[in-house]
C-alpha cells in the first residue's frame, strides 16, 4: 500500500475512542456520524464533541450533517462552532426518510441541494463538502438514469467529493465512476468499504448497501451458508482484494473505511492487506 495514499476511518460516539490505538491506525481523515443529541446546545453535542477532541488530536475532520433534521436557526448554530472548533469538511445528507410520512414543504431542507445550498450562502467556500453515493443504486431511485439525475444536481450546487456507500467488489466502484462521469459528474469519488468479517457482517451490508441478490459475491457467500467461518475467510479476503485494486486506481481516492468501531480490526485488516 502506497504511504502516500491512506485510508480514511468512519467512526461514531457509540462508544469511547480509543486515541492511542486510532494513532497507530494511518488515515487521512477521520469523518464523524451524527446521531441523535439535536436538543443539546453544540458544544454539548457528542458528534461535534468528538470531533473537537479529534481536531485537538491533529486529525482532519469531515463531520456528517443532516438537512431533514435541522433547521434554518440549528444549522447556523451547528456550523458557527464548526467553524470556531477548526472543521472544514461536511458530509451533507438528506437525513430523516420519506417514511416519516412529514411533507417536504415542512422542512427547511428537504433534500441534501437544499442545504448545501444554504451553506454556500452562509459560509462561501470555507466549508467543503461531500454527499453519499450509491453504488448499486439509491434504493428510493426508480432507475440508473434518475439516480444519476439526483446526483448531478448535488454535483452542481457545489459539492466536491462523494463518499459511497460500501461495494462487495471493485468493478461496482468502477462502473459507478465511469456511470458519473458519463452524466457529467465531476466530484471526485471516496469508495465507501465495509470489512465483512462474519456471516453477520454479511446480512447486514447486504440490507444496508441494498446489494442486489445476483451480485456474485452474494452467490457465492450464499452457497457457504451455515458455514460462518467459511463466510469470515471469504470476506475479508473480499473485502482485501477490494481495497487493493481501489488502492492502486488513482481515479478513485483512496478508500473510507467504514469501522463499526472496530478500530483494532481495522488496524488488523490493514496489516493484512500490506503483506498481500
Amino acid at each position: 500500500m502506497e504511504k502516500s495514499r491512506l485510508c480514511s476511518l468512519e467512526i461514531s460516539t457509540h462508544r469511547p475512542v480509543d486515541f492511542k490505538l486510532l494513532k497507530s491506525i494511518p488515515s487521512s481523515f477521520c469523518s464523524v456520524i451524527w446521531l441523535g443529541t439535536y436538543d443539546k446546545p453544540p458544544h454539548q453535542k457528542d458528534p461535534l464533541v468528538l470531533s473537537k477532541k479529534l481536531i485537538e488530536n491533529g486529525y482532519t475532520v469531515v463531520l456528517h450533517f443532516a438537512g431533514r433534521n435541522n433547521t434554518k436557526e440549528s444549522c447556523i448554530a451547528v456550523l458557527d462552532y464548526a467553524k470556531e472548533i477548526g472543521i472544514r469538511n461536511l458530509m451533507v445528507v438528506r437525513g430523516a426518510t420519506p417514511e416519516c410520512n412529514i411533507p417536504d414543504k415542512n422542512y427547511d431542507f428537504p433534500h441534501t441541494p437544499n442545504l448545501i445550498n444554504f451553506i454556500k450562502e452562509k459560509y462561501g467556500d470555507y466549508f467543503d463538502m461531500c454527499v453519499a453515493g450509491f453504488p448499486y443504486k439509491h434504493p428510493e431511485s426508480k432507475d440508473l438514469a434518475d439516480d444519476m439525475k439526483y446526483l448531478k444536481e448535488k454535483n452542481d450546487a457545489g459539492a466536491k467529493f462523494i463518499i459511497t456507500q460500501a461495494a462487495f467488489s471493485y468493478q461496482v466502484y468502477k462502473d459507478f465512476l465511469r456511470n458519473c462521469r458519463e452524466h457529467g459528474i465531476t466530484m471526485q469519488i471516496i469508495p465507501g468499504l465495509y470489512v465483512i468479517r462474519s456471516v453477520v457482517d454479511f446480512c447486514f451490508l447486504q440490507r444496508l448497501c441494498k446489494v442486489p441478490q445476483d451480485d456474485p459475491i452474494v452467490q457465492r457467500l450464499k452457497k457457504l451458508e451455515g458455514d460462518d467461518k467459511e463466510i469470515a475467510t471469504l470476506g475479508i479476503e473480499v473485502s482485501m482484494e477490494v481495497v487493493k485494486h481501489l488502492m492502486a486506481d488513482l481515479e478513485f481516492c483512496p478508500p473510507h473505511l467504514y469501522t463499526m468501531d472496530e478500530l483494532g480490526s481495522i488496524k488488523q485488516f490493514l496489516k493484512d492487506v500490506e503483506k498481500k
